[in-house]
């Protein structure tokens, strides 16, 4: 059984824990999370979490009208640590639980704890914070009391929402345009409207602005959230996620065409390094997947329609060109037969032709190696093939040992093996199915079934580019391991780069 996911809200006066009877306000029910993009082609929409309440008192059904607006989060407890035992339980000495069931103990205590929300010494992983939407319904329960059923929007809905004008420069040569200034001047007036808002700030990871942007006419309005998306548009394929992190949550970029090296283990298995965690495979046989595969429509290239300044009479306007990304020869020929493109709009200044007139910083283009990475990606996105349907469900994967499965937010990488479908070879050797992938959308779902809490997430997963530098042969395997020991197919070999030598304390990344 896996601990019960726990739920604060705000109404006002400080963080609550909805799970304490003590508190009287209601009890959480159940709860669904929808999350991230259905696609590569798409960029994420603001998470959505509906979920019911059992309110025993009444108390907060009586206020049912004025909770849109009210803060909530939705967390589930971590490893546990010495230091989260509650005084009630005793010593160490007097437990007689096994220490990997520790965290099934947890529970929130007095909103100016350690277990708040906001400290950062909570033994908890947070799955989605948000704030009450309007709307919803209240109908009595069977066993007394009332069910509050609401939705809550995650705060990336404020970058949705904002859309007044940006910054303006009143020489004659704008025309009145707004959003003048450089690339990182606007990020950061974005992000300071957003934090002026309560919303979360955007940070670059280390993703590289373009050297100019172009701005917008008097009449044009986009969203942050969209002047975001045209800003960072590259040969990198970000796309942007709310991420949480206790009480708090920033927008950051996933990007898809990052190439991720697979490693083998000095006992034989394959694992990825994800922000300094080493995360073995996950068996097949612990995830409930479809055996029907999907097979992606080939994409041939990459468009990122970029801006091109021209000058009339001393005045800017602004208009596309088309940077095209193609496969370099690496894909089959039948394949690229009809032309299929992954378009991105960009705001990126690609081509002066004003004449001296624009004269606010340089233009911007791809590099050869960025084409290169950009080709290497296509071909890995139309030879590799995903489940239809995943499900990561906790009474098989515990949510305290792979918190990152059970969030609305990406994965980041990981690796299934020993799958049906893990036999497979491509055209070019390697797997069909095997490899690093990451979910980059899901339906997180919380029920309480036979008195138990069970919490799934129906995954939506897209492929990652290997790392394909090195070519590794039987004499590169550690001499301590045999053939014997490798559960692989032979074609998995195609895919390590890394081989680890020692093995690596698995109990963050393994099931």
């Amino acid at each position: 059984m896996m601990q019960q996911c726990f739920m604060f809200i705000d109404t006002g006066s400080g963080w609550t824990p909805v799970n304490d009877s003590t508190k009287d306000i209601a009890a959480l029910d159940s709860f669904t999370i929808r999350w991230g993009s259905d696609g590569i082609d798409e960029q994420p929409e603001p998470a959505v979490m509906t979920f019911t309440l059992r309110d025993k008192t009444g108390r907060l059904a009586g206020q049912a009208l004025t909770l849109a607006g009210m803060k909530v989060i939705v967390q589930f407890s971590d490893q546990p640590r010495w230091q989260d035992l509650q005084p009630s339980m005793g010593s160490w000495k007097d437990l007689r639980i096994p220490i990997d069931s520790l965290h099934k103990t947890y529970s929130p205590d007095s909103p100016d704890s350690p277990d708040s929300p906001d400290s950062p010494d909570s033994p908890a992983s947070t799955m989605f914070a948000g704030t009450v939407s309007t709307g919803g319904s209240i109908e009595p329960a069977s066993d007394g009391g009332w069910l509050l059923k609401l939705s809550a929007t995650s705060r990336m809905a404020v970058w949705k929402r904002l859309q007044s004008q940006g910054p303006t420069d009143m020489a004659a040569k704008w025309d009145g345009a707004h959003w003048i200034g450089t690339p990182s001047a606007r990020l950061k007036e974005m992000n300071r409207r957003a934090s002026a808002q309560g919303a979360p700030e955007a940070q670059l990871d280390g993703l590289a602005l373009p050297s100019s942007v172009a701005p917008y006419t008097p009449s044009d309005h986009p969203s942050q959230l969209d002047l975001l998306h045209r800003l960072t548009a590259g040969p990198r394929l970000p796309q942007w996620h709310e991420v949480y992190e206790g009480a708090a949550s920033t927008l950051r970029p996933l990007c898809l065409a990052d190439p991720i090296a697979v490693h083998l283990s000095a006992d034989g298995r394959l694992n990825v390094l994800t922000d300094g965690e080493t995360r073995h495979a996950l068996s097949a046989a612990d995830i409930e997947a479809s055996t029907d595969l999907s097979i992606t429509e080939p994409l041939t290239q990459v468009v990122i329609n970029a801006k091109r300044v021209k000058s009339d009479n001393g005045k800017l306007s602004f208009d596309d060109v088309e940077i095209t990304m193609g496969d370099q020869n690496r894909l089959p020929p039948q394949l690229t037969a009809m032309q299929k493109s992954l378009t991105l709009d960009s705001d990126m200044l690609a081509v002066d032709d004003s004449g001296g007139v624009w004269n606010s910083g340089g233009t911007s283009n791809v590099s050869d190696t960025d084409r290169a990475n950009v080709a290497q990606w296509l071909e890995s996105h139309d030879l590799r093939m995903v489940p239809e349907t995943v499900t990561f469900n906790s009474t098989r994967i515990d949510p305290a040992r792979l918190p990152w499965l059970y969030k609305a937010s990406p994965s980041g990488p990981f690796i299934i093996v020993k799958a049906k479908a893990s036999a497979l070879t491509g055209s070019d050797g390697r797997p069909s199915f095997t490899g690093p992938i990451t979910t980059i959308g899901g339906t997180l779902s919380y029920r309480w079934r036979a008195g138990k809490p069970t919490l799934t997430q129906e995954a939506t997963l897209t492929a990652l580019r290997p790392l394909l530098t090195k070519r590794i042969t039987w004499a590169d395997l550690p001499s301590t391991l045999s053939w014997q020991q490798l559960d692989l197919h032979i074609c998995d070999l195609s895919m390590i780069q890394i081989i680890d030598t020692s093995t690596i304390d698995d109990k963050k990344g393994t099931q």
